[in-house]
């Protein structure tokens, strides 16, 4: 059984990432800036909820699952976009298309998938730590002080990541050391009582607001938190994990939203396919202009309804009798989900 709130929230955070592709006004751009994170959070949560072994079996099959289902559809998607671009309109440049593949830039939009994969490499240890750790806050202290780590080691190494090897190195350690704390907080967080996440709620958005004053009175301003994205810092951070509690403090009240709202079946449909709509958006941004509402709805529907058409044709082939279980169940992995 899926977990709907899980769904529902990845649909939130696949919607908002969207969105900023469209080049909304600043405002909205800053209230939508939890996505990536509350994405990884969500990864958290329902790798908690499928992974039962700590084999070294099960954990190579497990890291495989991921390649396949990460970064197989990219390669797929990319191998298409560049011979369209090849065919249409000129020949791609190698240096962009290198960088694509390793995700390392080019194209854009996929240093997502990056992060992704650097923290399912650590996953199942991340998944040891929450079930040998049984108080909360004996975890959470330790998740802290890890992310408080980080950013002191963020702060120091500034001055070295802008280019060259040492922005090579920093484009694994300064997102697998985070990114794994926010996935950790993802897999303790269902397990939470109501006033252990309004904790965080409060603690969060204390910490927020504190770096927003200290950042304010230097430059005399509101300082965005995008500008603390790369690589991401405890301000962002901060913000992101702020929204996100909330969401899930509040999950039910969503869930009764939408189906007030009689949109719940695409949402989680979105939930249920959301790597192959985040594909399908990346050449509409490209092609859609226009007023930010407008292209948001048009990149929203379109990339929603090609993603539908093709799971429907993927589903329709793969349960083909002439096909062997093992083709069929690695189309779906492929092409939907």
């Amino acid at each position: 059984m899926r977990d709907h709130s899980i769904d529902i929230l990845r649909s939130i955070g696949l919607l908002m990432i969207i969105l900023a592709h469209v080049g909304p006004p600043g405002l909205v751009f800053q209230l939508r800036n939890f996505d990536v994170p509350l994405m990884v959070l969500i990864s958290g949560m329902a790798f908690g909820l499928r992974y039962k072994s700590n084999s070294q079996e099960r954990y190579r099959t497990y890291i495989w699952k991921r390649i396949k289902r990460l970064v197989f559809p990219v390669w797929i998607f990319l191998t298409v976009y560049f011979l369209c671009q090849r065919i249409f309109i000129t020949m791609p440049n190698l240096s962009s298309v290198l960088n694509s593949y390793l995700f390392m830039g080019g194209v854009g939009y996929f240093w997502i998938i990056k992060v992704f994969i650097l923290v399912a490499l650590v996953s199942p240890i991340l998944y040891r730590y929450h079930k040998r750790t049984d108080s909360n806050r004996h975890y959470f202290i330790v998740w802290v002080f890890f992310l408080l780590s980080y950013e002191l080691l963020r702060y120091l190494t500034l001055p070295y990541i802008g280019d060259g090897i040492g922005e090579n190195i920093s484009q694994l350690t300064h997102y697998i050391i985070p990114y794994s704390a926010i996935f950790a907080i993802g897999l303790r967080l269902p397990s939470l009582q109501t006033k252990a996440i309004l904790i965080m709620i409060v603690v969060s958005f204390g910490t927020f607001c504190s770096i927003a004053v200290v950042l304010w009175s230097g430059s005399g301003g509101f300082v965005p938190t995008q500008a603390f994205k790369y690589p991401p810092s405890i301000y962002y951070f901060s913000y992101a994990l702020f929204v996100t509690s909330i969401l899930w403090a509040y999950r039910g009240w969503l869930e009764d939203f939408i189906t007030m709202a009689k949109i719940k079946k695409p949402i989680l449909s979105i939930g249920q396919n959301s790597i192959w709509m985040y594909l399908w958006h990346i050449p509409l941004v490209g092609l859609v202009s226009g007023n930010f509402i407008i292209k948001y709805l048009i990149v929203v529907f379109t990339s929603f309804a090609l993603t539908m058409m093709q799971v429907r044709v993927v589903s329709s082939l793969s349960s083909r009798k002439s096909l062997s279980i093992r083709t069929q169940k690695n189309m779906k992995i492929l092409f939907t989900g």
